[in-house]
């Protein structure tokens, strides 16, 4: 019988991360950045297949110098204020993004509806377009300016939405930073209730046996033809505070939690050979969550009604990424306005704030809460693109997440690794690594 176990970052088919919603004054929000795409295909499948909701998603540019872009409620106003800074660049963006990444990314839907896989990311890259794989080597500042966009467009626009998304620059690699600036258009989109429903779901819709467990070691038991891990786990005991160490043995062992370098909880033990692990480091951000009252003289505003849902900043001598103003996972107001007369904002920074900084943030607060995580990779153009198989049948989803971290690529991951080890165990090799070769053609037609 074929057994399979499939480790997220919490356990053996683990439960949402805990730390995905923040609960304040009775108020769920969202706690990552996780914006979807309107093109994006397999996050809007399982919507539709599980009946969730989606929900559509006033933006200021900050600097050490002022505010360098106040936008309006006015459309109109807001892109001849637009225009006026960035010229013709703010108009160009979107088809850039459209043309440079997005046409050409959905061609892995079609690959694998036909039951396709890869076994490495760079492959996987290359069945999408051959010049994803040059992206990932080169800074998304470098493309952009290869591109003809200016400087102070990219030094400023695309800086604010790279420090937003990943907390990090416009020396990005630019198949990372064209994903993040997908996330930038207009169309985006969350799952009413949190984005935790989508796994959570799909988990009741698989009838997967789900053991909450974290695991911390993984043993190969026989080698060859016959491979069989055994994996130890250890679960909470109810009746005292101790954890109870069990193991189980599996066929096949899907890992789909991040393994940086030096950083993993999980042993591998009795392998033949040094398994391929990227070689990265997980880039630490700090999520502040504030109810209270934004400190509109900071930035410049009369008052606080002429502030924005969110500010972005553009560059590294400011001490936070962007301020935002929360809205609950729910979508409705179950409190009454006069009951929550603070809002919740959510502050990403790349360091943990002094009580002074968190003051000139907000004028007053009435809750506050600080979550620091290892959320996404520290991104470099040097970075090797890793294979999604360890060893035999031991997968790694989280590999793709070197190319980039977003919802739909660990969409795109898990079921490139599904199908892959439906092939590995089924013998369809003529599934694996192999694109007809007229996709291939078109590929390079485009170019």
């Amino acid at each position: 019988m074929l057994l399979s176990t499939f480790l997220s970052r919490r356990g053996l088919v683990d439960e949402q991360d805990q730390s995905t919603l923040m609960v304040l004054s009775m108020r769920q929000v969202q706690l990552s950045y996780t914006p979807s795409i309107p093109t994006w295909s397999i996050l809007q499948t399982c919507l539709v297949f599980k009946g969730m909701k989606q929900r559509m998603k006033e933006l200021d540019f900050f600097g050490s110098d002022g505010m360098k872009v106040e936008t309006s409620t006015w459309t109109a106003v807001t892109m001849a204020k637009l225009v006026w800074r960035y010229g013709y660049d703010i108009m160009k963006i979107q088809n850039w993004v459209q043309d440079s990444l997005l046409k050409n990314f959905t061609r892995i839907y079609k690959v694998q509806n036909e039951g396709i896989a890869f076994t490495t990311v760079e492959d996987m890259l290359q069945a999408m377009d051959p010049e994803f794989v040059r992206y990932t080597h080169t800074t998304i500042m470098d493309l952009m300016k290869e591109q003809g966009f200016s400087d102070i467009f990219i030094q400023e626009m695309v800086h604010a939405i790279m420090r937003n998304n990943y907390g990090q620059s416009v020396a990005m690699p630019a198949f990372v930073g064209a994903v993040s600036m997908a996330g930038a258009q207009p169309g985006l989109w969350s799952v009413k209730g949190g984005n935790k429903l989508v796994p959570e779901k799909l988990l009741k819709k698989s009838n997967a046996n789900l053991i909450s467990a974290k695991v911390t070691q993984i043993l190969l038991q026989k080698d060859g033809e016959g491979v069989t891990y055994e994996v130890s786990y250890k679960t909470p005991n109810p009746e005292s505070k101790d954890q109870e160490e069990n193991a189980r043995e599996y066929d096949i062992v899907v890992i789909a939690t991040p393994l940086p370098t030096g950083q993993t909880d999980i042993k591998f033990e009795d392998f033949s050979q040094p398994l391929p692990f990227p070689d990265f480091k997980m880039h630490e951000t700090v999520a502040l969550f504030v109810q209270g009252h934004l400190n509109a003289s900071h930035f410049g505003y009369e008052n606080l009604k002429d502030a924005p849902g969110g500010i972005f900043t553009v560059d590294e001598d400011v001490f936070f990424n962007s301020v935002e103003k929360q809205r609950p996972v729910t979508f409705k107001e179950h409190l009454k306005k006069k009951d929550v007369e603070e809002e919740v904002y959510k502050v990403f920074l790349n360091r943990v704030p002094t009580e002074p900084e968190v003051r000139l943030l907000f004028s007053g607060r009435k809750d506050l809460r600080l979550i620091n995580w290892k959320a996404y990779p520290q991104y470099s153009t040097n970075m090797e693109l890793p294979p999604f198989v360890l060893y035999d049948r031991l997968y790694n989803v989280n590999a793709v997440e070197i190319a980039a971290s977003a919802l739909e690529m660990s969409a795109i991951g898990g079921r490139n690794v599904a199908l892959l080890a439906y092939n590995h165990w089924y013998g369809h090799l003529d599934k694996i690594d192999e694109v007809s070769e007229g996709e291939t053609t078109a590929a390079k037609q485009e170019l």
